[in-house]
Formats: structure tokens, C-alpha cells, sequence
């Protein structure tokens, strides 16, 4: 008799699927007024199971990122969870219950960590051959730009601060400062580019996320003064200090864009 070899293959993004879909069982007994130890332990092991279904199947990350769904499940997570923090401090008369905000931050640590690994799978399947690698700064018109929004936040949470004696919300003060220490913590990050064959890829530093943008996702290529950018529709552009990219990732950017604008 041959020997019968079995494998179980569990990566990132499935164990992460697995712990939102526990955590999201959890959440619908409670809703339905089951609680108790079997509860948890049936999610416990429903996520499990979803974990090992997904395992080893990186095609469905690629296919998720090609069409930005990978974010999906945090943003289902932290829509609901915002709410019921306003309506808890507005004081709606709805109690808001811990054992429902728990669950509902769980599953927006766990969307994230899925948004995350599911993103890293899927640059690093999608990208294809490395063209050109290199390390840029952001330009200094945005740079500049994230400065004025931190005055912006700035003024903004000092009249969020203000209008909490007036009844308002305690969470626009928090998001306010939130914003300014995102601000202030991006705009001294660098980052590490690739250009690749179907795309760019890029990693913040400090930071374990990997982005990957095929060449399609951008209108055009142009330089000025000080930047190169990557034009995008509807979406902020990727500018980069032109002093920082280097002659040969600058011909691969601009060939690959020509190439895909022009079909």
C-alpha cells in the first residue's frame, strides 16, 4: 500500500477569513440572544474550519485584489462600529452593549489583517518580474499638502474640543487628533517601489502592508521640476521627489503606463 500523505496549507489571509467569520457568528448569536461558553466555542471551531477551506488557495486573494475587495471586510466592520459609538455618545437611548463592541472591534482587527496578507499575496503573485527598484520620498507639493491638513485637523480639534462642553461627541475631537498623528507619522515615511511587470508595488516603511497597483489603474506618466508622478482618475496621483527616482525606473514607468493607456 502507498502511503496516503496529507497536508494541511493555512496562510495568512485564510486564518484571518477564519477569525472574521468567527467573530461575525459570535456577534449573529448574540444578536440572537445565545451566549455562554458553546457559543464561543462554535465559532471557535466554524472558524477553524473556514481557515482550513481557504488555506492554500492564493488564487482567491488575487482575484479579491484585482477587484479591491480585500478592504470589504473591514469596512463592513467599522461602518457599524462608528455608528453605535456615536449613537452611545450622543445618548440615544439605544445601550450599547461591551459585548458587542468587542466582537465589532475583533472583526475590524481581523478585516485588517485580512486587507493586509490578502494585499501581500496579491502583489506578490500579480506583480510579475521586477523592472526597477528604488527608494522615494513623497514630493514636496504633497508634503506640503499633508502639513496644511495637519493645521487644518489642528484648528478642527481645538473647536471639536471646544464643542464637547456643548453636547457634541467626544469621537470627532479623537478622530481629529487620529488624523493629525497619521499625518504627521506618513509624511516622514519613505518608500520602497517596484516596478514590475504587470504593475507597481510599494511598501511604507515602518510598516508590514505591501500595495500593488497594476499599470491600468493609472492615465498617465509626466514629470515636473520637482516630482514624478503617476496620474490616477479619481483618486490621489503617486508623486514621488523626482531627485530620488532613479533614470532606469523612470523609463519603466513611462513605458509600461504608454503601453497600457494605449490600448
Amino acid at each position: 500500500m502507498c502511503p496516503i500523505e496529507s497536508r494541511l496549507h493555512i496562510d495568512g489571509p485564510s486564518v484571518a477569513a477564519g477569525a472574521y467569520v468567527g467573530l461575525l457568528g459570535h456577534l449573529a448569536g448574540i444578536g440572537a440572544g445565545v451566549d455562554g461558553t458553546g457559543l464561543s466555542v462554535g465559532c471557535g471551531l466554524v472558524a477553524v474550519a473556514v481557515a482550513l477551506a481557504l488555506g492554500g488557495r492564493p488564487e482567491l486573494w488575487v482575484a479579491y485584489g484585482r477587484r479591491r475587495l480585500l478592504a470589504v471586510p473591514v469596512l463592513a466592520a467599522m461602518v457599524p462600529g462608528i455608528g453605535l459609538i456615536l449613537v452611545d455618545e450622543i445618548g440615544a437611548g439605544v445601550d450599547v452593549s461591551l459585548t458587542v463592541l468587542f466582537p465589532l472591534a475583533g472583526l475590524m482587527a481581523a478585516g485588517l489583517a485580512f486587507w493586509i496578507l490578502g494585499n501581500r499575496v496579491y502583489a506578490d503573485r500579480a506583480a510579475g518580474d521586477v523592472r526597477a527598484r528604488w527608494v522615494a520620498n513623497r514630493d514636496s507639493r504633497r508634503r506640503r499638502w499633508m502639513h496644511v491638513g495637519t493645521v487644518g485637523l489642528a484648528i478642527g480639534s481645538v473647536g471639536a474640543f471646544a464643542a464637547t462642553f456643548h453636547g457634541v461627541p467626544s469621537f470627532f475631537l479623537s478622530g481629529a487628533v487620529a488624523g493629525i498623528v497619521i499625518l504627521q507619522i506618513s509624511v516622514r515615511r519613505h518608500r520602497t517601489y517596484e516596478a514590475c511587470e504587470h504593475g507597481l508595488r510599494y511598501a511604507e516603511s515602518g510598516t508590514v502592508a505591501t500595495s500593488f497597483l497594476p499599470w491600468d489603474r493609472f492615465d498617465g506618466y509626466r514629470e515636473t521640476d520637482g516630482a514624478v508622478v503617476l496620474e490616477r482618475r479619481w483618486r490621489f496621483d503617486e508623486r514621488m521627489a523626482a531627485d530620488e527616482v532613479p533614470a532606469d525606473a523612470r523609463e519603466a514607468m513611462r513605458t509600461a503606463v504608454d503601453r497600457s493607456t494605449a490600448r
